[in-house]
C-alpha cells in the first residue's frame, strides 16, 4: 500500500519509510558489491598459463548504439572492442576453461575506465562471450 501504508518485504511488513530505507540499503550494498568487482578482479581471476599466443583479460559488454567503426552495435555478434588492435582486425579467441574458440572482429574501441585500468584489454560483445562459454571477466587466449 502507498501513502504511508505498510510495505510487504519478504516475510516482514514494514512501514513505508522503513521499506524505502531497506531498499536504499539494498541498493547501496549492491552498488558496493558491483564496484568491488573490478577492484578485486585479480584476487579471483588469474591467467591460465595454457595459451600458445597472448593471454589477455577480457570483459563483456551488451549496450551501445554505434561502434567506433560507425556500424550499429550488435550485442549478439562476434565482435569486440579493443584499444591495442586496430579496427577491422580479426582475432581468434579461445576460452582456456572451455576450449571453445571463435573469430571476432574488432569494430569498437575499449575497454575504458576502471576495466582498462585493472587490465582488461578486450571487451567482447555478449554473443561472442556466450559462444566462448565465458562467465564474467576472465582471461582468454588470443591468436
Amino acid at each position: 500500500m502507498i501513502d504511508g501504508g505498510p510495505v510487504n518485504v519478504s516475510r516482514y511488513t514494514l512501514p513505508l519509510a522503513g521499506g524505502v530505507l531497506a531498499l536504499a540499503v539494498c541498493q547501496l550494498l549492491l552498488s558496493a558489491a558491483h564496484g568491488a568487482g573490478w577492484e578485486s578482479v585479480h584476487k579471483y581471476v588469474k591467467p591460465s598459463g595454457q595459451c600458445a599466443g597472448a593471454e589477455v583479460l577480457a570483459s563483456t559488454y551488451w549496450s551501445g548504439k554505434h561502434t567506433a567503426s560507425g556500424e550499429a552495435f550488435d550485442a549478439n555478434g562476434n565482435t569486440a572492442a579493443a584499444r591495442t588492435w586496430p579496427l577491422g582486425t580479426v582475432l581468434n579467441v579461445t576460452n582456456p576453461k572451455t576450449g571453445h574458440s571463435i573469430s571476432v572482429r574488432i569494430n569498437d574501441t575499449g575497454p575504458w575506465g576502471i576495466a582498462y585500468a585493472k587490465g582488461a584489454r578486450l571487451d567482447l560483445a555478449r554473443g561472442a562471450a556466450r559462444q566462448l562459454g565465458m562467465s564474467g571477466t576472465q582471461y582468454v587466449c588470443v591468436n
